[in-house]
C-alpha cells in the first residue's frame, strides 16, 4: 500500500466556517458560467445539506444506486458552490482594480472604501446572475455543519462501501484512499481498503485521491522526467506545476474572504479589524493545507520547484533562467548551504552575470506577502495580549466574586475578556485567537513576550500540532507531523540497515520482549561507517540535520530558559517474530519514565540506574508498515491505564518531559518491522553527546580528503575503541575536531 500512497497526494480544504449567517446553495451544474441541465436531478432548490442527508438514508435503506448518486450530486454540488463564490470574488476584485475613483484626491483613505463598496457591488450582481442561471435557492447560506461533511472527507467514508456494494471495486478503493488521505489512521477503512486491493478487478497502480490538488500529477510527471534526464519535459512541468500550485492557494485564499460571525456588536473599525484579521488566519493555513502530503506536512513542496528547475535548466544550457531559480530558492533559505555551493558555482560559469541571480517575480512576491503577513500577525499577538493582559487585571481587580472562584478553580486558571470568540474558528493548539481581536495567547501564559512571538509562530509553521496536553491526556508532552517527508524516511530506513542485531551492549537479540529482534545504530557507528566507505555521507548529514530539528522543535515549544543538548541519540527498530502469537499481550517496551526510576509505590526516584541528568526525550518515526507498536502515555505502571496514544507514522514526532510525570510504553509489535530515532535531550552540557560532534568531524574530514578505503573493514559491536583509534591515527580528522571544540559549533 505504501507505494500507492507515494503516488497520490491529498491537499486539506481552507475555508474559514461562520456558524450564523450560514450558507446553503442548490445542486445545479454550472460550467464555465453556463447552465447544463440535470433531468434527473432532484429539485432545484433542494440543499446541499438534504441532498446529503437523502445520500445517507439511501445508505441505512441498502438503496446503493440511490446512495452512490446522491453522495456525487453533493459532491458536485459542493464543487460547484466553492467554485463560483471564489469566480464571482476573483472577477470583482479585478474590476475594482481597474476602476477610476469618484474623487481624485484620496481623503481619509477613501479609496479603500469605495473599492470595497464598488466590490460589495459586483459581488451582489454576481451572486444574481448566478441565481438567474441555477436557480433561486443556488446562493443560499451553506450551514457550518454541512461544509465541514466536505472538508473532512466524511462522503468517501459512506461512499467506498456503497461502491463496493454495487460491485464497482476500483471506485470503492479510490474513495476508500481518498478518505484515508485526510484520515490516515481511520483502521476499518485501512482494513477495507487492503480488502479491495486483493480483488483481481482492482490495478493497485490506478489507485488514486480523487481530491488531490491540480497541480499533484503534473509534480510527479517532472520528477519522473527529472530522474529519466528529459530535462525539457521536466522543466515543461516543473513550471506548469508552479503556475498552478500558486493558483490553488490563491483560490484558497480567496475562498478565505467569506462571512464571519463576530458574536457582538463592535464598533466600525473594530468590526474591518477583527473580520480582516480572521480571514489572515485562514490565508496562512492555505500553504499548510497545500503542503499537507496524505497527511505528511512537507514544507519544502514550493520551493523544490526551483530546485529541479536550476539543476533542469542548467542541463539545458539555458544559465539565466537556472540562476534565477537559484536566487528564488534562496528567497526561502537563504543559508542554504547546498543552493550557495550551485550559485557560487553557476558564478564561475564565464557567461553568467551577477544580475543573473535576480528572483523570479513569483518567488519574490510570494515571499515579501509571506514575510508582511507574519510580521503582522506579529504585531496582533504582541499589541493585543497585552491589551488583553491588562483587561484581565482589571477585571480580576473590580470582581471579587470572580476572583474568588478563579482560586477555587487553582492557580494556572486564566481569565478571558468577556466577549465571544469567532464562531467557526478552530484555535491552534499553542496559539489563540481570543474575540475582538484581542490577542493571541498561549496556554500557559497571560502574557507573550515579544522576542519569543515570531519563534511560536514558526514552531507552527514548520511543522503540524497534532495533540498537545489535553489531547494527550497529561503535561508537557505534545505531537506533531512534517518533521520528515517520505523521501527522508526512505533514505534513513537505508541506516536500519547497518543496524546492529539486539541491545548493542550484551548481545541479547529480544532484550524488551521474546516476541520482537531489537535492532539499533548510534551515531558513532554511522560516523565510522561513512568514514570507512561503507555508508553514503549524505545519509548521517540527513540523519544529523532532521533530528538537530527536531530538537530544536522541543526546545522552542517548551519555551525552555536554557537550551537542550542532545545527550544520546538512538535509531532502533523492533520486528515481529514469525513465531509470534497473535493474541499475544506483552508491550514491546514496558512503561517506563526516561530519568528515574519506578517503584512499587508509584514514585519514580532519580536514583542511580536512571539516567537522571535526561530532561526532555522525544521518538521521531520513519514508518508505519507495520501492525501495532503505537506509543502510549500511562498514568500507572501496575494497570497500565492509559492516557493518550501516538500511531507512528513517517514524520511524526512524540516529544515530552523525561520525570515520572511522563510515564509511557509501546505495545506490542504484531507483525512488520517498525523503526524510529529516540532522542535524549539535557540541560546540563556536560552530559551532551560527543558521538554528534565526532559525526560533524567525520563529514567534514570526508568532504575534503574523502573516506578512508581499507579491505574487509568491519565495525565491531562495541566501536568506540576503534572510533578512538581513528583519531590518533589520521591528522586531518584531529584538527577538524580540534576546530569545532575551538569554536563550539552550535550544534553540540
Amino acid at each position: 500500500m505504501r507505494f500507492i500512497l507515494s503516488l497520490v497526494i491529498l491537499f486539506g480544504a481552507c475555508a474559514c466556517h461562520a456558524d450564523d449567517d450560514e450558507l446553503e446553495i442548490g445542486i445545479n451544474e454550472i460550467d464555465g458560467g453556463e447552465s447544463v441541465p440535470r433531468e434527473t436531478q432532484h429539485a432545484r432548490n433542494t440543499t446541499l445539506a438534504e441532498i446529503f442527508e437523502n445520500a445517507v438514508q439511501a445508505y441505512l435503506e441498502e438503496d446503493w444506486d440511490g446512495c452512490v448518486a446522491g453522495f456525487n450530486d453533493a459532491l458536485h454540488g459542493y464543487k460547484v458552490y466553492k467554485r463560483m463564490v471564489t469566480i464571482c470574488r476573483r472577477k470583482c476584485k479585478a474590476e475594482v482594480a481597474g476602476s477610476s475613483p469618484v474623487f481624485a484626491e484620496d481623503i481619509e483613505d477613501m479609496h479603500f472604501y469605495e473599492k470595497k463598496v464598488r466590490e460589495t457591488l459586483c459581488l451582489m450582481k454576481c451572486n444574481q446572475d448566478y441565481r438567474e442561471i441555477a436557480g433561486a435557492g443556488a446562493l443560499k447560506r451553506l450551514l457550518h455543519a454541512t461544509e465541514r461533511k466536505f472538508v473532512d472527507l466524511a462522503i468517501y467514508e459512506y461512499l467506498h462501501i456503497c461502491y463496493f456494494q454495487k460491485k464497482r471495486y476500483q471506485d470503492a478503493a479510490d474513495a476508500a484512499f481518498t478518505f484515508l488521505s485526510q484520515h490516515p489512521d481511520h483502521e476499518m477503512t485501512r482494513k477495507n481498503l487492503k480488502y479491495y486491493l486483493s480483488m483481481p478487478d482492482v490495478a493497485a497502480e490506478k489507485v488514486m485521491n480523487l481530491e488531490a490538488a491540480p497541480f499533484v500529477r503534473k509534480y510527479f510527471r517532472g520528477i519522473q522526467a527529472y530522474e529519466d534526464e528529459n530535462y525539457a519535459e521536466a522543466v515543461a512541468e516543473f513550471e506548469s506545476s508552479l503556475e498552478s500550485y500558486i493558483e490553488s492557494e490563491e483560490e484558497c485564499r480567496i475562498y478565505c474572504e467569506g462571512p464571519f460571525d463576530q458574536g457582538w456588536y463592535p464598533e466600525f473599525t473594530s468590526s474591518i479589524a477583527n473580520h480582516f484579521a480572521y480571514c489572515l488566519k485562514c490565508k496562512r493555513g492555505c500553504s499548510l493545507a497545500l503542503n499537507n502530503v496524505n497527511g505528511n506536512f512537507q514544507n519544502d513542496l514550493l520551493r523544490s520547484h526551483y530546485n529541479y528547475l536550476q539543476f533542469a535548466y542548467y542541463k539545458l544550457g539555458n544559465l539565466k533562467a537556472a540562476c534565477a531559480a537559484v536566487a528564488s530558492y534562496l528567497l526561502f533559505l537563504p543559508a542554504d548551504e547546498t543552493m550557495l555551493h550551485n550559485k557560487d558555482y553557476y558564478s564561475l560559469q564565464p557567461k553568467v552575470k551577477e544580475e543573473y541571480f535576480t528572483p523570479r517575480e513569483e518567488a519574490l512576491s510570494y515571499v515579501k506577502r509571506q514575510e508582511y503577513e507574519l510580521m503582522l500577525l506579529h504585531y496582533i499577538s504582541k499589541e493585543f495580549a497585552e491589551i488583553d493582559a491588562r483587561f484581565s487585571a482589571f477585571t480580576k481587580k473590580t470582581n471579587d466574586k470572580k476572583k474568588t472562584d478563579e482560586k477555587e478553580l487553582g492557580k494556572d486558571s486564566f481569565l478571558t475578556p468577556i466577549l465571544h470568540p469567532p464562531p467557526g474558528h478552530s484555535p491552534s493548539i499553542r496559539i489563540r485567537l481570543v474575540g475582538n481581536l484581542s490577542a493571541f495567547r498561549d496556554k500557559e501564559e497571560t502574557e507573550i513576550r515579544e522576542d519569543h512571538i515570531m519563534e511560536r509562530l514558526k514552531v507552527t509553521d514548520d511543522a503540524r500540532l497534532i495533540a498537545a496536553e489535553d489531547e494527550l491526556g497529561g503535561k508537557n508532552r505534545y505531537a506533531a507531523d512534517g518533521f520528515l517527508n517520505s523521501t527522508d524516511c526512505n533514505l534513513l530506513m537505508r541506516l536500519a540497515q547497518i543496524a546492529v542485531e539486539g541491545d548493542g551492549y550484551e548481545e541479547n537479540k529480544s532484550p524488551h520482549s521474546p516476541y520482537e529482534r531489537f535492532e539499533g545504530v548510534t551515531v558513532g557507528r554511522i560516523a565510522l561507517m561513512v568514514y570507512f566507505g561503507l555508508t553514503k555521507p549524505e545519509l548521517l548529514r540527513l540523519f544529523l540535520q532532521r533530528t538537530e530539528a527536531a530538537r530544536n522543535h522541543v526546545e522552542r515549544y517548551f519555551d525552555l530558559d536554557r537550551p537542550l543538548y542532545f545527550t544520546y541519540t538512538h535509531l532502533v527498530c523492533r520486528t515481529a517474530l514469525p513465531d509470534s502469537p497473535a493474541n499475544r499481550t506483552d508491550l514491546s517496551h514496558e512503561i517506563h519514565a526516561d530519568n528515574c526510576v519506578v517503584k512499587d509505590e508509584g514514585f519514580c526516584l532519580r536514583e542511580d540506574s536512571a539516567y537522571t541528568w535526561r530532561d526532555y526525550s522525544a521518538i521521531l518515526y520513519l514508518n508505519d508498515d507495520f501492525d501495532g507498536g503505537e506509543f502510549f502515555f500511562a498514568e500507572d505502571w501496575k494497570r497500565r491505564r492509559v492516557q493518550g496514544i501516538v500511531r507512528p507514522r513517517c514524520g511524526r514526532m512524540v516529544a515530552f518531559s523525561a520525570g515520572g510525570e511522563n510515564l509511557h510504553g509501546v505495545r506490542g509489535v504484531r507483525s512488520g518491522r517498525r523503526c524510529a530515532v529516540a532522542l535524549w535531550f539535557t540541560q546540563d552540557e556536560k552530559y551532551l553527546e560527543y558521538e554528534r560532534v565526532v559525526a560533524d568531524s567525520v563529514l567534514q574530514r570526508v568532504r575534503i580528503l574523502g573516506t578512508v578505503q581499507r579491505e574487509d573493514t568491519q565495525i565491531p559491536l562495541r566501536y568506540e575503541d576503534t572510533l578512538i583509534q581513528c583519531f590518533k591515527e589520521d591528522k586531518t580528522l584531529r584538527h577538524i575536531l580540534r576546530e569545532f571544540v575551538r569554536e563550539g559549533s552550535k550544534k553540540w
